[in-house]
């Protein structure tokens, strides 16, 4: 009886927010309890708990909707979000004000650079690259992609002895328009994918003819113009606290790449999951964490990518040459592609 009870004040709670929101609460907070790829390690009796307590000082839509930030908090969860009538709500990090004083200026360079690729060659011999964030759908996801792959086959000629690639800027998008665009260095072959909670993979990475395939299914249709064989080219990739989600995982594509060394910092914490687009209706999407990123060895990344070599700060980005990062990724290349 006592169960019964509990159970129907619940419903009577998320009942009271069906008015407010274009569907029912509950069926977005089951999706994120089924689907999360944090789901397993939670206490969903504390979060459902709390949830419903928000829920019923909810005093419109809004409220409604800002509860999930609350889910999101006690999951741990710095990488999903619901986007509703054009806003985001999600579990934003905190940093202390020294962290704060060094991101804040790379996440807004990162912002003004989405959508542009930046080459140049350094000591006549290397090729310098940096690919920042892509936001692209349908068509302009190949159309991308073959911009980039046309900017690597710009720069590379019979003199390049390695490759700087530079994704410090590079706060995530879409995932298959950068890689098939890099494809050229990575060859033909298994780059990693995804595994759900239970560590069981549910998402594959191939490149085939530079294109990009999840699972069977083809993402991109380009065509690389690069005759020369790239995959055994030394590359030094340089990655940050402001390389996230799918900026992260293109650097997981790397990871165990021969001749290939990571320089620099940590990537963002907590943004190396993959996550799947729901939409609930014309104003209303939850963009959920569903797996884990894994590499061509099959190593899990759960939170961060971390560099072989260590440096912090010394960023550059109006002079490359200058840039501590990129001084020691050509000193690597130098003492790699002999």
């Amino acid at each position: 009886m006592k169960k019964s009870i509990i159970l129907s004040i619940s419903i009577l709670f998320f009942g009271l927010a069906y008015a407010q929101t274009p569907v029912p609460i509950d069926s977005i907070y089951d999706l994120i309890k089924k689907s999360s790829i944090h789901s397993k390690n939670a206490n969903w009796t504390n979060i459902g708990d709390g949830f419903t307590k928000r829920l019923k000082a909810a005093k419109n839509d809004i409220d409604s909707i800002k509860s999930f930030v609350y889910v999101f908090e006690q999951l741990n969860d710095y990488h999903s979000a619901v986007i509703y009538k054009g806003n985001y709500f999600t579990n934003y990090p905190t940093f202390d004000d020294s962290t704060l004083k060094y991101l804040s200026p790379l996440v807004a360079l990162s912002n003004q650079r989405s959508g542009k690729f930046f080459a140049e060659t350094l000591s006549d011999k290397y090729l310098y690259i940096q690919v920042n964030s892509v936001q692209a759908m349908g068509a302009n996801v190949s159309l991308f992609a073959q911009i980039l792959s046309d900017t690597l086959s710009r720069y590379i000629t019979n003199k390049t002895k390695g490759v700087v690639l530079d994704l410090r800027l590079n706060g995530g998008g879409q995932f298959s328009s950068m890689v098939a665009g890099l494809s050229p260095l990575l060859g033909d072959i298994y780059i990693g994918g995804g595994v759900n909670g239970d560590s069981i993979q549910t998402m594959t990475f191939k490149l085939k003819n530079g294109n990009i395939f999840l699972n069977d299914y083809q993402m991109t249709s380009i065509q690389p113009k690069i005759n020369r064989d790239l995959k055994n080219l030394p590359v030094a990739v340089i990655i940050g606290p402001a390389t996230r989600s799918s900026g992260s995982i293109l650097g997981v594509a790397f990871k165990g790449r021969p001749k290939t060394v990571f320089i620099g910092e940590n990537t963002a914490n907590g943004y190396t999951t993959s996550n799947d687009y729901f939409p609930f209706g014309n104003n209303l999407f939850l963009n959920l964490s569903t797996t884990n990123s894994i590499d061509r060895n099959n190593k899990i990344y759960k939170d961060v990518v971390t560099p072989d070599i260590i440096i912090k700060g010394g960023d550059n980005f109006i002079s490359i040459k200058d840039d501590d990062k990129v001084k020691a990724a050509l000193r690597w290349l130098k003492s790699n592609s002999r």
